[in-house]
């Protein structure tokens, strides 16, 4: 029989106390496999392990033995020594320059065993882990896992033994079993820790989730109820008053009872925590006076054991979270309440996000709707101003108003124009259309009829029909309805209108009432524009001021400035308000010739924007015939205008025609402003002319005049807003004025002269909002010479100088043998320039001006170029003979120019050749 050997503990003491291990390779191989999982767990570079041999040296149980490792455990064996956590680049306690690694020393102590020892001597081994150079720490997670290891093999040494040789450990089956109980019990902790996380993370998420507040609330209540594990969940919110809780949100046996309740503030434990702010766990409800005892007589429920927590967003208290009655476990704990503030914190942001969604989308709700209601009121008044028979008036705003009012059913009563006790009744359903005309004795005692007389609004709100006694009610006012009679400006009634039986079925409200007598308001006024058409009353203004963006104004107006060589246009246009009763126009004729037109249409609203479309697209079409004078462009435009007129609408205007050959300007006016010729001596004129303003009247004579001006005139046309602006004590800006300041301003461009004379007349104004819209269109003339162009100097540009020059003498009107003439001899000029005046220079991009002067029996052409000098002695007259022998060369064409124009004059100044040629018109 085998004699079993004498098994020794493997921790031993020694004589004073401390404690070492024993020796053996069964140690050895125990603690290879702790630092293997060790490294292998942190990621560290090296490690060992240490311990102390009976005589108290420092031996390595495992590992590596560098003088890094020794030193750490040295220090932990110490008096001083101690668990650590070194980063890189720190200076260990037992060194002086930094680690150039980070260092984890763990102590395996007895002091885990037994808690009465309190000094180093209890260490009996240290762990010692290097990092790797490139890792600046150890996680502090893995310093506390080895920790609790460390405890973990200690309570398995204690209880150890080795045998004989120290070669076999024994451990004991009680310590081993506690260890995988412990264990079994961790990790069934996990999975409650890892559920709850889920959990956790799941609620949050439902924060932003598409779902509404009760539906959320109701989620998170769901999962509270399953973590906590309870019978029953709830959420509370203060009521507007602050003064009372409301259960919400209720999960569990009796909510549809509970949800009726309602608890002050202040009193049970969901009134306690919104006062105090702060959470709350009793666990022995039945015995506690903080608890409401009034919920549970009311739903017959018994609760237990409750705790809460406050819902607070933005740092105030909404409202209440409550977990009641413990499943499987008497009481709530702690942790419980620190777990479950997390749902209260994810409560309350539900309930704020959702709030201000909910808010948003009233917002956004409201704005829509008003913008529809803008948008019917606009399309009421195109109706109000476009429609040009009463019929088509009420045709569009019943369609509108059963639209905007979500009716299935509405209605217009208007008293007759021509017969007296007669009521026009028009129907419409959506589908249907209907127009009757019945006497005022067959409705005698209708609702409608009553509201009319009495001139007082209804707004039902109930949905159920009202049984009333007379067909017409029960046809026109069916569930809820609205009444809103219509009055004239003199407050006289003469109808009504109605809405009924919303199509959502719902009731009408406060909004919808006001919203039909505004379009009520809308449609009276259209309804008196055709009411005193027909009465031949004074045609007068339905003025709606309405915004109208500056984009259709400006699409009215010419977009490209003109130009020519002999004036300098400058036009500056400011409205007084959104929209502008001024236009302007300007125009460039084939010939050359140009027309010119300033107008003011009477008012400033949306009719008066429409008006002006109209007149300016009518007297532009009629202007770009050019066979008609000023004169009869506004006879003809005021034809027109006036069959398309309105409400007594009106257009006063100036128009010129300018013929720059001959610097002579022939105008008209329809009624406009006195314009204003500024002459090159500083006098001006004021140009009149006959006739009334476009559209007052179906026919008129416009008579206007003509006249030349010179180089310096300036010629002003404008509109009321350029004078009658007036300074804060009512002093008016005057003509006079006007005329001072673009005098005093002559030497600039023309432009800049109108917008400093706005900025002038804004001064004056001191601020104040305008007045009346400020339009003024300059001409600035600057050359005596109507025509100018520089072109390049080369043959492919001989085509177009002579189109130019073409151009420049078509509106004369000349026989064809003089304008022969000047063309050939112009063309012949500016061949010479190009092919003999610029040969053998070096000249980069030659070029050659242009310039042609007009006089009544004349032309004169000057051409200028900067290539070398020509002297007319040295070319010699042209001889047949000479010219075919090859003797003589040139010649020709200075003989064709010579003898094609009156006038041939040769000269150099400052460099330059200047050619000029004069025909008269003989």
């Amino acid at each position: 029989m085998t004699q079993i050997k004498k098994q020794e503990t493997l921790l031993r003491s020694r004589s004073d106390g401390s404690f070492f291990l024993e020796e053996g390779l069964g140690v050895s191989s125990i603690f290879d496999s702790f630092l293997r999982e060790a490294i292998a767990l942190t990621h560290a570079e090296l490690g060992g392990i240490f311990s102390t041999t009976e005589s108290a040296n420092i031996r390595q149980i495992s590992g590596r033995n560098e003088k890094e490792l020794v030193e750490a455990a040295h220090w932990a064996f110490s008096q001083s020594g101690k668990d650590l956590l070194l980063e890189r680049g720190k200076t260990p306690p037992w060194a002086k320059v930094p680690s150039s690694f980070p260092l984890l020393v763990v102590r395996l102590k007895v002091d885990d065993l037994d808690s009465s020892l309190k000094t180093n001597r209890a260490s009996y081994a240290v762990l010692v882990l290097q990092g790797k150079t490139t890792a600046d720490r150890f996680s502090k997670t893995d310093f506390e896992l080895l920790r609790t290891t460390c405890k973990t093999v200690g309570r398995l040494l204690k209880e150890s033994h080795v045998s004989g040789d120290a070669s076999l450990v024994t451990l004991s089956l009680l310590a081993t079993t506690q260890l995988v109980l412990e264990a079994a019990q961790a990790k069934r902790q996990s999975e409650r820790f890892d559920f709850l996380l889920t959990e956790v993370i799941r609620v949050s998420g439902l924060i932003n989730s598409s779902l509404d507040l009760s539906q959320l609330l109701e989620a998170i209540m769901l999962s509270s109820k399953t973590v906590f594990r309870t019978e029953a969940c709830s959420v509370l919110l203060l009521d507007e008053s602050k003064e009372y809780l409301y259960f919400h949100t209720v999960l569990g046996e009796k909510s549809e009872a509970v949800t009726k309740m309602q608890v002050p503030v202040g009193k049970g434990v969901a009134g306690l925590v919104v006062r105090e702010r702060k959470p709350m766990i009793i666990n022995d409800a039945q015995n506690d006076d903080r608890v409401y005892k009034e919920v549970d007589k009311a739903s017959q429920f018994t609760t237990r054991n409750i705790m809460a927590a406050p819902l607070v967003a933005n740092d105030e208290v909404i409202g209440v979270i409550e977990a009641i009655n413990t499943v499987d476990r008497e009481t709530f704990t702690g942790e419980d309440l620190e777990l479950f503030l997390s749902f209260s914190g994810t409560s309350a942001l539900a309930i704020q996000k959702t709030g201000l969604l909910q808010n948003l989308e009233n917002a956004n709700k409201d704005l829509r709707k008003k913008v529809s209601e803008l948008e019917s009121l606009f399309e009421l008044s195109q109706a109000v101003s476009l429609s040009t028979n009463r019929l088509g008036l009420v045709r569009k705003s019943i369609r509108l108003i059963i639209r905007e009012l979500d009716a299935s059913v509405a209605g217009i009563f208007l008293y007759s124009l021509t017969k007296e006790n007669f009521i026009n009744c028009a129907y419409y359903d959506g589908e249907t259309e209907k127009i009757d005309r019945v006497q005022e004795e067959e409705i005698s005692g209708t609702q409608v009829l009553s509201s009319i007389k009495e001139g007082l609004p209804v707004l039902k709100r109930d949905i159920l029909d009202q049984p009333f006694p007379h067909e017409l009610d029960r046809r026109y006012l069916k569930g809820s309805y609205i009444i809103v009679p219509l009055f004239l400006s003199s407050g006289e009634p003469y109808g009504a209108l109605t809405v009924a039986d919303r199509k959502d079925k719902l009731s009408y409200q406060d909004s919808d009432f006001r919203l039909l007598q505004t379009m009520a308001s809308q449609f009276t006024k259209g309804f008196e524009a055709f009411r005193l058409r027909t009465e031949m009353l004074e045609k007068k203004a339905i003025q709606q001021e309405m915004e109208i963006t500056r984009k259709i104004q400006q699409n009215i107006l010419p977009s490209e400035k003109v130009f020519h060589s002999n004036f300098d246009l400058g036009i500056f246009s400011v409205p007084a308000k959104d929209v502008s009763g001024d236009f302007y126009d300007y125009y460039q004729y084939s010939d050359g010739q140009y027309s010119f037109l300033i107008a003011d249409v009477s008012g400033k609203s949306l009719p008066a924007a429409l008006f002006m479309a109209m007149s300016s697209s009518i007297i532009r079409t009629l202007a770009r015939n050019h066979d008609l004078s000023p004169e009869e462009i506004l006879r003809q435009g005021n034809e027109l205008i006036f069959e398309d007129s309105h409400f007594g609408m009106f257009v006063t205007a100036f128009f010129i025609h300018y013929n720059p050959s001959l610097f002579t300007i022939e105008y008209a006016s329809a009624g406009h402003n006195d314009q204003v010729w500024i002459k090159e001596d500083g006098s001006y004129e004021l140009l009149k002319g006959q006739g009334p303003p476009l559209g007052v009247i179906p026919t008129a004579k416009y008579k206007g005049g003509n006249f030349t001006v010179k180089p310096g005139d300036i010629f002003v046309l404008y509109t009321d807003g350029a004078v009658e602006e007036k300074d804060a004590q009512g002093n008016e800006f005057g003509l006079e004025r006007m005329i001072e300041e673009i005098k005093s301003r002559r030497h600039l461009p023309a432009q800049k002269i109108v917008e400093e004379l706005y900025a002038t007349i804004r001064k004056f104004s001191a601020g104040k909002e305008p007045f009346d819209d400020f339009t003024v269109l300059l001409l600035k003339y600057n050359n005596d010479f109507q025509f100018f162009r520089t072109f390049d100097a080369n043959t492919a540009q001989i085509p177009i100088f002579r189109e130019f020059i073409y151009d420049a003498i078509k509106v004369r009107n000349l026989p064809d043998f003089l304008r022969d003439d000047i063309l050939l001899a112009g063309d012949e000029a500016a061949t010479n320039i190009v092919i003999h005046g610029y040969k053998d220079t070096l000249l980069r991009n030659p070029k050659f001006d242009c310039k042609i002067r007009f006089t009544e029996d004349s032309i004169t052409i000057v051409l200028t170029d900067s290539g070398k000098g020509f002297d007319r002695t040295n070319v010699k007259d042209p001889s047949i003979e000479e010219n075919l022998s090859g003797k003589r060369k040139g010649g020709f064409g200075v003989y064709l120019i010579e003898t094609l124009m009156d006038v041939v004059d040769y000269k150099m100044e400052e460099g330059r050749n200047i050619l000029t040629l004069q025909k008269f018109f003989r």
